[in-house]
């Protein structure tokens, strides 16, 4: 019979080796791949919305960020978004690249739908807008500095990507009503380290 000892000294090693580099990834370290926000395009559908505003205003060489706003004419019961994300391929053109769903946000925003990529486009809009109650929705609605937070999104390779958002009112009737949406356009890429200058 072998008798294993191992001191606690060895442990506490092999305990700080598995756990740096997971704290690093998650919340110490700066991101191996951050999302910039390149263009935006934002559309308004009549009778629902109109007077669709949308820029981007640059911050630094990894980040900039989305403003937006757009006044509901009519109120919105039971919306759904789909979304749906494209990745810019050797040829230049959008293809298809994993994600195309449509997920109704009402249920996400009263809890009784978990859908992962619903949740994560409320947290993002939640966030930065005053889209962030539950339905139905009127009035004015903005966005003020929106971004893609890479603590949302798993990481993704290195590219352009097209985000479409599509927002319907009534789905899944036979013809929903297209309330409006708007794209975004993102590049995934390696965080830009500006060198200290020395004096």
């Amino acid at each position: 019979m072998v008798k294993c000892e191992i001191s606690w000294q060895l442990l506490a090693m092999y305990l700080v080796a598995l756990v740096v580099p997971v704290l690093c990834g998650l919340v110490l370290c700066d991101p191996s791949v951050v999302y910039k926000m390149k263009n935006i395009d934002c559309l308004g559908v009549a009778p629902f919305s109109a007077n669709p505003v949308c820029y981007i205003k640059p911050l630094n060489w990894n980040k900039a960020v989305a403003h937006m706003d757009v006044d509901l004419l009519k109120p919105l019961h039971n919306i759904s978004v789909h979304i749906q994300i494209f990745k810019r391929d050797y040829s230049n053109q959008y293809q298809p690249f994993l994600v195309d769903v449509i997920v109704n946000l009402c249920d996400i925003l009263s809890r009784r739908s978990f859908m992962p990529f619903g949740v994560i486009f409320m947290k993002i809009a939640s966030r930065f807008s005053n889209f962030n109650h539950s339905c139905p929705f009127a009035g004015h609605l903005i966005a003020r500095g929106a971004y893609v937070d890479e603590s949302y999104v798993p990481i993704s390779p290195l590219g352009l990507y097209k985000v479409n958002i599509t927002i319907m009112e009534n789905y899944p009737a036979k013809r929903p009503d297209h309330a409006g949406g708007f794209v975004w356009y993102v590049q995934a890429m390696t965080p830009v380290i500006r060198k200290k200058q020395k004096n």
